[in-house]
């Protein structure tokens, strides 16, 4: 099994390497999420969603498994991010160059440090700007004083503010922990396949808060749904997850919101919405509730 690691700081992932359009060749020679996002039209975005080109996204240092390479494509299985039908990762499809040649182990006992703030400066041993690093990217420790935390990187070696790792906000567990930094990402676009503050789509959102707390929860909807803890609706808190079916709320999971207390809900709606915050009782959605999980219990 041979083991990969991701060296630009999102990476797509794709259904296949058929699924890239024209106007994503820029991404796929550059791995500039920011600026690739800056020049989609709303058909562009909306075409990634109808087409379900995009699966996921994985993040810098994250590991993937290589399963084979097809003309400079690689389909991968990214371990961090747990999925039903492959016990090796979220599958999909990768170019070779956003992925390093190996991954080597170090010979020391190591820590990590999640990234908690939306966007963190990698400096590299020239304390020059090298990556801005979206969060939730979890690096390899070296040292660190008050002021720098000194990692390895797949680019070497480097360090980043100490203040990276600190999380800004409080409650009184983490249920409302996760509802607070949830808040600051209202107005967010949406992007299908996204967990980043790039971009986010419904589950991606769930799915990177969790793990900017240390929650390892499966990336999709249906499998939140699936591993949760159940959750009564007269017993739901902040930070719980709420999730929505077909069928009226009988079939298959199609959506997932982060209960925001006072019947309220935040998700990410759908190609062309934000993140946002709404009435469940008024939503469209209400007659699709199919039930509530927790994680952070």
């Amino acid at each position: 099994m041979e083991i990969r690691r991701i060296k630009v700081p999102t990476a797509l992932i794709w259904s296949s390497p058929k699924a890239v359009g024209k106007s994503d060749q820029a991404y796929l020679k550059s791995g500039d999420l920011t600026t690739w996002l800056a020049t989609r039209k709303p058909a562009d975005l909306q075409r990634l969603s109808d087409d379900e080109a995009l699966v996921t996204e994985a993040l810098f240092n994250d590991r993937v498994v290589l399963d084979q390479q097809v003309e400079g494509w690689a389909k991968v299985f990214v371990t961090r991010q747990p999925n039903r039908l492959e016990r090796r990762g979220y599958p999909g499809w990768i170019p070779l160059s956003q992925l390093t040649e190996s991954d080597a182990e170090l010979d020391y006992p190591t820590t990590t440090v999640r990234l908690v703030q939306p966007s963190t400066t990698l400096l590299g041993p020239d304390e020059q700007a090298r990556l801005e690093l979206p969060m939730g990217t979890i690096l390899t420790t070296t040292g660190q004083d008050a002021q720098w935390i000194d990692v390895l990187t797949p680019l070497g070696a480097g360090k980043i503010a100490a203040s990276a790792a600190k999380i800004g906000v409080s409650g009184v567990n983490d249920g409302s922990r996760i509802l607070s930094l949830a808040e600051q990402f209202l107005g967010t676009p949406y992007l299908w396949g996204g967990l980043t503050p790039a971009g986010f789509d419904c589950s991606g959102l769930i799915y990177s808060l969790h793990r900017v707390l240390g929650y390892t929860i499966p990336r999709d909807a249906s499998d939140q749904f699936a591993n949760g803890y159940p959750v009564a609706p007269e017993e739901l808190t902040a930070g719980d997850l709420v999730f929505f079916a077909k069928n009226h709320g009988t079939g298959e999971i199609h959506h997932v919101g982060l209960y925001a207390g006072s019947g309220c809900l935040l998700h990410a709606p759908k190609p062309g919405e934000p993140v946002q915050k709404i009435k469940m009782a008024e939503s469209k959605l209400a007659p699709e509730y199919a039930g509530a999980r927790r994680f952070w219990q």
